[in-house]
């Protein structure tokens, strides 16, 4: 295990994803021109709103889509362990959803004070549906529809959860339900799924 096959699999997949990523941007940077600045709790839900279905989008979009159908079949083709793959292929919904994030936080500093707790919330809820997306990707039927509602769910939960509980709780949850998604999408790409 190198990094260079990582680095390879990650340039490749965020060069094909350029439109994805400027569509996500100017999306984000419109809707946080567009929002009002006076309520810090529809800001929140906006970004993460917006952020995590630009993640969710960005994560279907990996496999099975006919997208990247020579990638994939290089990177089968490859010495590369699934969960070594997975995390590769994490990194792209992640890109998409940093640029997303620093679009819509970048033009909202501009209009009003930002919280250093609003943007940590929208990290965690944004990537943690980006990476709860990712299974869905490999699947078909019920079991993927199943994960894309759990990917829409997990954003929904970090802001209900932020409201009623301090800021460490929500981003914990997040980052457990994350590290899972994760694992689970590298057993599924190793074709050993346990759980």
């Amino acid at each position: 295990m190198r990094a260079a096959a990582t680095w390879a699999i990650i340039t490749t997949r965020v060069s094909k994803e350029r439109r994805g990523l400027l569509i996500a941007a100017c999306a984000c940077g419109l809707v946080a021109y567009l929002q009002r600045y006076d309520d810090a709790s529809a800001r929140l839900s906006g970004c993460l709103l917006f952020a995590a279905l630009a993640g969710v989008v960005a994560a279907l979009l990996q496999r099975g889509a006919g997208r990247f159908r020579q990638i994939e079949l290089c990177e089968q083709s490859a010495p590369l362990y699934g969960r070594e793959l997975a995390r590769a292929i994490a990194v792209v919904p992640f890109t998409v959803v940093t640029i997303a994030l620093a679009a819509y936080w970048s033009v909202a500093q501009a209009y009003s004070h930002v919280r250093t707790e609003e943007v940590l919330l929208s990290a965690f809820g944004a990537y943690a549906g980006a990476l709860v997306a990712l299974p869905a990707a490999v699947r078909k039927g019920a079991a993927r529809a199943l994960y894309v509602v759990a990917a829409c769910a997990v954003p929904l939960l970090c802001f209900l959860t932020s409201e009623k509980a301090p800021v460490l709780l929500p981003c914990l949850l997040c980052t457990l339900f994350g590290f899972v998604a994760l694992r689970q999408y590298g057993e599924a790409l190793a074709r050993y799924d346990p759980l």
